[in-house]
């Protein structure tokens, strides 16, 4: 731009009119009002007397006067102790920044309008050969560069396809799973597999002796409203804790209230050592049962055996 020109432009984007006019004056906080108070009260009736209809109105704003015992209200807010001048400077002072840094954006902005931009065949003084043949080969080289992108995204566009499988493949997977579930459904159906826990884990302790005879009891475990699991042998050590294993087969058959075993849940279980049921309380692992013959929850009778091996119990 010519000298001249812009000195006219300066002079123009200088001019006092543009400028940023100043903070307006910091008002004066008015004076609070107060009002006096409405109370909200309901006609006389023709038929109340005026001494009753008085004291009953006292009453009612004693109630309306009466203060809260958690105060609820939102503060009051005074714009004018928050929006002061002197907190405002920040922000005028940015606000004259993107003022100054537009005026130059104008200022470049009436140059490329004007002249029209940076041109390269109105170069002075004009470029050889040489320089053209650079260029070219300059031009050229992105050109390739270009194509070469272009080309490779047009063959991944011709290779790609959707992540859904086919209608095909879907047919082909419906017949593979179609003929597995035909086989299953002619097998017998197993939960789980019913097979004896014996690691060869011995413990002298759990040895019957020749002249004892020690019963046994076998349980049905199932899934609640599902499959069999399986059977549970149980042998009584009748010969250590007799009354235990008395109020146990009492418990397997089932007392006169109708508390049994039956339908009761294992509420804890160690994988591979033992598990824990039999609440006819609560099933939960709560309830304390106390027969009719005994007035205290029967205490253990032998502390002698523990769980040394699995497929145990004391």
């Amino acid at each position: 731009m010519h000298p001249l020109r812009e000195y006219k432009c300066d002079e123009l984007l200088n001019n006092p009119l543009l400028r940023t006019p100043p903070p307006e004056p910091e008002k004066p906080r008015p004076p609070r009002i107060r009002k006096p108070r409405e109370f909200k009260l309901p006609p006389r009736f023709p038929l109340l007397d005026k001494e009753f209809y008085a004291s009953w109105c006292n009453h009612q704003k004693e109630l309306q006067m009466t203060l809260h015992r958690v105060d609820d209200s939102p503060p009051e807010l005074f714009p004018e102790l928050y929006l002061k001048p002197r907190r405002l400077n920040y922000y005028a002072k940015q606000l004259e920044e993107n003022m100054n840094v537009n005026k130059d954006l104008l200022k470049r902005i009436n140059i490329i309008q004007r002249t029209g931009g940076f041109v390269d065949c109105w170069m002075r003084p004009e470029p050889t050969d040489t320089y053209n043949k650079l260029l070219c080969k300059q031009r050229q080289r992105a050109l390739n560069e270009i194509r070469k992108q272009n080309l490779y995204f047009y063959s991944r566009l011709l290779i790609a396809r959707s992540e859904q499988p086919l209608t095909k493949e879907l047919e082909k997977m419906w017949k593979d799973t179609k003929h597995k579930l035909i086989l299953g459904a002619s097998l017998p159906f197993i939960l789980f597999k019913t097979e004896k826990l014996d690691r060869d884990i011995r413990d002298p302790a759990f040895d019957k002796p020749l002249h004892v005879y020690r019963p046994k009891v076998s349980m049905e475990i199932w899934v609640q409203g599902g499959s069999k699991i399986g059977r549970v042998t149980i042998e009584l050590f009748s010969d250590i804790v007799p009354r235990t294993c008395h109020l146990f087969l009492s418990l397997a058959k089932g007392d006169a209230k109708g508390h049994a075993y039956q339908g009761t849940r294992l509420f804890r279980i160690v994988p591979d050592l033992y598990c824990r049921g039999g609440d006819v309380l609560k099933d939960n692992g709560f309830g304390c049962y106390v027969p009719e013959s005994f007035d205290e929850p029967l205490e253990p009778e032998s502390l002698q055996l523990k769980h040394t091996v699995p497929d145990n119990s004391t």
